[in-house]
């Protein structure tokens, strides 16, 4: 019979070193970033022809009277500021000529002209998020990009949500910051929605009521 001192002793597995699991990295070939970054130079030639466009035909529809909020109503005012916010860092007036449009002896509408002039803002600062999304651009070399981004990197929707809602010349390196971060889109569209809802329907009921210290600022 074998003795205890005849077993074969049990081969000890050391335990398995702690600390933090490993992120979770998503593959770069993957959806819409995946995309972006097979077809990056591509990418870049299609946002940029689509701010080219839009700063060209914005200006000549502006020059002719195309863009006439007080002859288009509640279509100029859409479209302008769709323009206008595509237009990225050329300043075209939507504010201003929501402002204009609201006049009472216009009979439109302050809160519908407030809404149209929002939703065709909200829409065009898509080229701005996108330019980010898919290059390193002028914009993000400025003394101004590493503040802002850093201010939408810690407060995110909050951010987006005071550059669109106080009007300010900045908010085109906001939305490029948002698209180079990779701030979800939808989250992006929320917030700057929100923002330039209050900001339009506060300008427009300002101008309708004729506070003129508030409509100076346009």
């Amino acid at each position: 019979m074998r003795g205890v001192a005849d077993q074969p002793t049990p081969e000890i597995v050391p335990p398995p070193e702690s600390g933090p699991a490993p992120a979770h990295r998503p593959s770069a070939g993957v959806g819409f970033a995946g995309f972006i970054l097979r077809h990056r130079r591509a990418y870049q030639i299609v946002i940029w022809s689509v701010v080219v466009i839009a700063i060209a035909g914005g200006t000549i529809s502006w020059l002719v009277g195309w863009l006439d909020v007080q002859d288009a109503g509640y279509w100029g005012a859409f479209a302008v500021n769709l323009v206008g916010s595509a237009a990225v860092v050329v300043p075209i007036p939507g504010l201003f000529a929501v402002c204009a449009a609201a006049a009472p002896e216009l009979g439109l509408n302050f809160v519908l002209l407030a809404a149209a002039g929002a939703v065709g803002s909200t829409i065009g600062e898509l080229t701005g998020y996108l330019a980010g999304y898919g290059s390193q651009g002028v914009v993000q070399k400025s003394r101004y990009y590493s503040r802002i981004s850093n201010w939408v990197a810690r407060r995110g929707g909050f951010a987006l949500f005071v550059l669109a809602a106080v009007p300010n010349p900045l908010f085109d390196i906001g939305g490029i910051a948002a698209g180079s971060l990779g701030y979800p889109i939808s989250r992006f569209l929320l917030w700057v929605g929100l923002g330039k809802s209050i900001k339009f329907l506060v300008f427009a009921y300002a101008c309708r009521q004729g506070i003129s210290w508030l409509a100076d600022l346009v």
